[in-house]
Parts: structure tokens; sequence; C-alpha cells
């Protein structure tokens, strides 16, 4: 498999000069050496992305409480109300139709106003609508991980180096390959034409 030694969310961000002569560093893995890599390499990334976020920093995604709380309810309804003691599923079933704009559902049968042509409960195509609610905020401020470490790299050419020679020297270290590219090497130029 196509491994690319310096991650791919990164290399797509470097200056162009960079990403011309870095299929130096694409090399062929065997698929159980890939994933091995891949699970590695997503660690060093998590590591070096979260050591440049600002404590505090809002995550990229914000949960709406009140909505996931609507779509919990709908899946506890669809998946296990027979399961459910009655009083939890009409609790369920209320949060669910206020969401919905579904007429009040009523304990009894005694109420006059009560109409009997109307469902009881919310069908399962409404319960998927629920279920299928959007409760994740986009943080809209918030960078992405892989731009934040392009980021501090700068445009200064050392650093950018560096950065991906040490890419190359965790790719050794990770997979300890027994067959490279003939002349791959972790001091090759990142640059092409460079020496």
């Amino acid at each position: 498999m196509r491994h690319y030694v310096v991650p791919y969310a990164y290399r797509t961000l470097l200056p162009l000069k960079y990403k011309n002569h870095l299929s130096h560093d694409i090399v062929i893995l065997c698929p159980n050496c890939h994933l091995f890599c891949e699970q590695k390499r997503q660690v060093r990334m998590n590591e070096m992305e979260e050591g440049l976020r600002r404590p505090g920093e809002e995550p990229q995604f914000k949960t709406d409480k009140s909505l996931y709380h609507v779509r919990s309810c709908a899946l506890a309804l669809l998946r296990s109300r027979e399961k459910m003691p009655k009083d939890k599923v009409l609790e369920y079933e209320r949060v669910v139709c206020q969401y919905l704009n579904l007429p009040p559902l009523h304990d009894d049968d005694d109420d006059e106003t009560y109409d009997k042509e109307q469902p009881q409960q919310p069908t399962k195509e409404q319960l998927q609508q629920a279920i299928d609610v959007q409760y994740q905020i986009e943080n809209t401020n918030f960078i992405p991980g892989a731009d934040l470490v392009v980021q501090s790299l700068g445009e200064d050419d050392e650093k950018i180096e560096a950065f991906i020679k040490e890419w190359r020297r965790f790719f050794l270290e990770t997979s300890k390959p027994r067959f490279l590219p003939v002349g791959w090497g972790v001091d090759n130029s990142v640059v092409c034409g460079g020496d």
C-alpha cells in the first residue's frame, strides 16, 4: 500500500517546492505494516497538534445538549420502547413530539379536548427524523490540527526541512523497514534539485 512518510494532511499544506519532491517520501508497505504505521503516526500527529492548541480552546464541534436529548429519547423509543417503563415512554414521547411540533400527548382518554384520531405516539418515520437531528454545532473559529502544525513552521525553510526529516526518522523508527527504494535516506534533500 502507498504510505506517505510525511502525513498527507501536512504534505498538502506545505509550500509547492516541498510537495514536488516529496514523492521521495511515498513508499510501498504491506497492509499490516501500513496499518501499524498509520496508528503510530496518528498518535504522534495528535500529540503535535494538541501541543499547539491554546488551553481551553473550543473543540471543532460543540454539542447542543437539548437536541442531543431529543435524539437520545427518539433512539430509546425506536430501539427499546417495549422494555421501558410507561412513564419513561410518555416522557420521551413528549420530548420528541415537542421537538417535531406534534400535538401534545395525553395520559388518559377522559380529556374532552383529546382527539382520538390523532396518533398517540410518534411514528417510526418521525422518530427517525428526530434521530437525524444535527446536534453538533461547528465552531467556526476552530483551526484544524494540520493547519496549526504547518502554520507553526511558517515559511522558514530550515524548520520545514527539519520537520520533513523528523518524519522520515519517525518512519524508520516505527516501521523498521527491511527494504527501501534505492537512494532513500533521512538526510536526502527535501527540495527537488537540492543537495
